[in-house]
């Protein structure tokens, strides 16, 4: 009989499935506005990859899938001259103007990373860094370093950053 219970018990034990439960951490704190306190957790892919499609968008000249991955208005910082541009679709004149002295442009990003503030189920910033480099018509070549930073609210892009440092 204690064999028995033994061979139940063994079994039962062997049986048992051990589960990985993956906890967010949260770090960080968003400082100002409506979120001042909140930590930041990852965001979701789909907004990551929502951000990718427009930095790729623009260097291809896509500006179909760039109106497609944006809210009706989007506020634009540029590097440069500190103005905020607001766009309102369609805007792709605007984007074919800014690529009206270029041939081509290469985007090379280096990563991509969604965060959120905490308790936000449809608000996520997305940092993309990367390297560009303008080919223009005149034969010049252009390098920067860029960062872009994307908000993205309910899976389209409402607002974009841009900080840009010359590349040798």
């Amino acid at each position: 009989m204690k064999k028995i219970i033994l061979l139940f018990v063994f079994t039962a034990f062997i049986s048992c499935e051990t589960k990985t439960i993956e906890v967010v951490k949260p770090a960080g704190e968003w400082l100002v506005g409506n979120w001042t306190g909140k930590k930041m957790i990852p965001g979701p892919e789909e907004d990551a990859q929502t951000a990718m499609d427009v930095i790729m968008g623009y260097a291809d000249k896509d500006f179909e899938l760039m109106m497609e991955k944006s809210a009706d208005t989007v506020m634009f910082f540029p590097e440069k001259g500190g103005e905020i541009v607001e766009l309102v679709k369609p805007f792709d004149d605007f984007l074919k103007s800014l690529q009206e002295p270029y041939d081509s442009i290469v985007r090379t990003p280096y990563n991509v990373y969604p965060i959120r503030p905490e308790g936000s189920d449809n608000f996520t910033i997305v940092t993309v860094p990367f390297t560009e480099i303008r080919y223009a018509k005149d034969g010049s070549v252009e390098k920067e370093r860029v960062i872009e930073r994307f908000w993205v609210v309910d899976g389209k892009v409402v607002r974009v950053n841009k900080w840009a440092a010359e590349l040798n």
